[in-house]
């Protein structure tokens, strides 16, 4: 290679350099210097020194000391401590990425349904999350996302959902009859187990039975095939399917397993509920807790009857909420409320901070109340947008409605054969490892219901 060669070579390559140093400086030393000015103008402001929140979301603090709901000091310490002297619209900084974290039902609506096209999903969390959900509709913006969410949508429509039904009581009765020959063979009445891996591999065998139609290692397993042909005629390339399912399988797999061990964590702190919600079980299903083995029990018009079920898990959720951030980042100058967001400036609700605010829902907030939530949702606090575990607007969680009937049948099997206590090797410490999880898994105590 002659020297003139080489010179390029060192050229193109010092140029490339110097443009990810400056790329980098642009992004998160001088954008951000540049945007902390025009929101101090405003009145919003934050620490003069940027926390660390990624250190305290994903490691946190010890253990707390006792079962408490009051959550947000100990899961966004840092996020408590900025409302608490900044107020309900704050500046804030992941790692270098300079946004707003907002906790104020007004600014909220603006930001996920009034001006909803001006964000898209925080290039941030990609990082995180790219391995798992990729070119899905999770991490999918505008054209891209409309036209992914309207091919997803149909398989999550009522009737949809309504015939899923057997497929989850199927699944949940296995899961059921393996927990009571669990206990049995212990040679006790009762017997400890840490349910939130059974719920992590219960909701992936839901999901398979469910959007795949096939049973994991069964004799009658269905081969789906993705051929060019089914590509090119539903516009869908390979890999966006694959992400998709990858979307369904995580979803199932990391959020609900999470609700459904804090709802466990619910029954077992307050058996008086525990109890109300079983009478109504038996009721609905007319206490013939045999049929549970038989295949189907909880039919679609007996899920619309759990109501005591439903007011439970929408308080675990409201404590415990599964998504305790919603991240976006401005792609146009805009308007939140009388709040100005220039473009590239992060904004972030704080679900955590929204679920816990003693202005919306009183001074029992931190306390265990499901009968708040006896007229609905809309009217348990003093405004629609103060709970949103599925987030809001456009983008709200699309299987929705599949989750709740998911998380209904597998508590009413569970009340139905089972009582339900805390074990005493329950160490409460919630944290976010991207969903809200129990760190130290979810141990109770079962006891069956009926004489083997």
């Amino acid at each position: 290679m002659d020297v003139i060669s080489v010179l390029l070579v060192a050229l193109v390559l010092a140029f490339s350099v110097l443009w990810m140093v400056c790329s980098f400086l642009m992004r998160y030393y001088w954008v951000a210097s540049a945007l902390r000015p025009v929101m101090e103008k405003q009145g919003i402001r934050g620490s003069p020194n940027p926390p660390n929140p990624i250190f305290d979301v994903f490691y946190g603090k010890p253990d707390m000391k006792e079962i408490s709901h009051d959550i947000l000091p100990h899961v966004l310490p840092w996020a408590a401590q900025h409302i608490k002297f900044y107020g309900n619209v704050h500046l804030n900084w992941w790692l270098r990425e300079p946004r707003i974290v907002i906790s104020e039902p007004k600014i909220i609506w603006d930001l996920l349904m009034k001006k909803h096209k001006d964000f898209v999903k925080s290039h941030f969390i990609k990082v995180f999350s790219d391995d798992i959900f990729h070119k899905g509709l999770f991490h999918a913006n505008g054209e891209d996302w409309a036209r992914q969410r309207q091919i997803v949508a149909p398989r999550y429509y009522i009737d949809e959902v309504k015939a899923m039904v057997g497929a989850v009581n199927n699944a949940t009765s296995q899961v059921m009859a393996k927990w009571e020959a669990f206990v049995k063979d212990s040679g006790d009445v009762e017997r400890e187990l840490d349910v939130q891996v059974e719920f992590m591999n219960l909701n992936v065998d839901v999901v398979a039975r469910t959007t795949l139609g096939l049973i994991p290692f069964g004799i009658n397993v269905e081969r789906w095939k993705v051929r060019k042909q089914f590509n090119d005629l539903v516009h869908v390339r390979e890999d966006v399917i694959v992400a998709e399912l990858k979307t369904l399988y995580a979803t199932g797999f990391i959020s609900l397993a999470p609700l459904l061990s804090f709802t466990m964590l619910m029954l077992a702190l307050y058996p008086d509920w525990q109890e109300k919600a079983r009478q109504e079980v038996d009721q609905v299903l007319d206490g013939e807790v045999d049929q549970v083995l038989d295949g189907e029990v909880v039919s679609p018009k007996d899920v619309s009857k759990l109501t005591t079920i439903e007011m439970i898990l929408r308080e675990t959720l409201r404590l415990y909420p599964t998504m305790p951030l919603i991240a976006r980042v401005c792609i146009k100058d805009t308007m939140l409320g009388d709040v100005f967001i220039p473009k590239g400036l992060g904004v972030s609700v704080n679900v955590v901070a929204l679920h816990h605010d003693r202005d919306l829902w009183g001074d029992d907030v931190n306390e265990f109340n499901p009968s708040r939530f006896k007229n609905g949702t809309a009217t348990a606090a003093k405004h629609p947008m103060a709970f949103m575990p599925f987030a809001y607007g456009v983008r709200t969680c699309i299987g929705r409605a599949f989750s709740e009937m998911q998380c209904k049948i597998i508590i009413a099997n569970i009340l139905q054969r089972f009582e339900v206590k805390l074990s005493p090797n329950y160490r409460h410490h919630p944290v976010i490892t991207g969903p809200l999880i129990p760190k130290h898994g979810m141990p109770v105590i079962l006891k069956p219901r009926r004489n083997f």
